[in-house]
């Protein structure tokens, strides 16, 4: 069955869990922030209604590579105007071809904002912290000219699976 929606909730991992627990019905993935370890993410990939009430929803438009949720998890939110988005679905249909996969990529998601539809998010998993860096800084990055929110770079958050 494919991913149509996901939900995220960020938070200190002693809470994420007691929301594991209390929504045992949901297939959840939790992760540490690279960054500061007591800032978790949970992603709830169950494809139901959300219980969080973050406003972190989103709904799955693009697949790309096998699902694996194991390595280390890029978020990268970007604001695309409708040109941009024209660049970006170009860059996101290349990488449907694993040789044209930036090394190190074991899999991709893009997701579109349920509230605003020019807020995106890709969702990365690399092999390691080294192909994510290799990759963010070079030259020919073309994600690296999409910025979020006014900014000229996206926001990108690195995250380590927890459970």
């Amino acid at each position: 069955m494919a991913l149509n929606e996901m939900s995220f909730a960020l938070g200190p991992k002693n809470i994420l869990e007691e929301l594991v627990k209390r929504y045992s019905d949901r297939e959840f993935l939790l992760y540490s922030s690279i960054v500061r370890s007591q800032d978790c993410l949970l992603v709830d990939i169950s494809g139901k209604e959300s219980v969080f009430e973050t406003g972190l929803n989103y709904r799955v438009v693009n697949a790309i590579g096998p699902t694996d949720w194991d390595g280390l998890l890029e978020l990268r939110y970007m604001t695309l105007d409708t040109d941009q988005q024209k660049v970006f679905n170009a860059v996101m249909a290349a990488w449907d071809d694993p040789k044209a996969r930036p090394l190190g990529l074991k899999s991709a998601k893009v997701l579109l904002s349920l509230k605003k539809s020019y807020q995106f998010l890709l969702l990365n998993v690399w092999e390691d912290e080294q192909d994510y860096l290799a990759w963010n800084h070079a030259a020919d990055n073309k994600l690296a000219q999409f910025g979020h929110d006014g900014n000229k770079a996206p926001i990108d958050k690195l995250y380590t699976r927890v459970r």
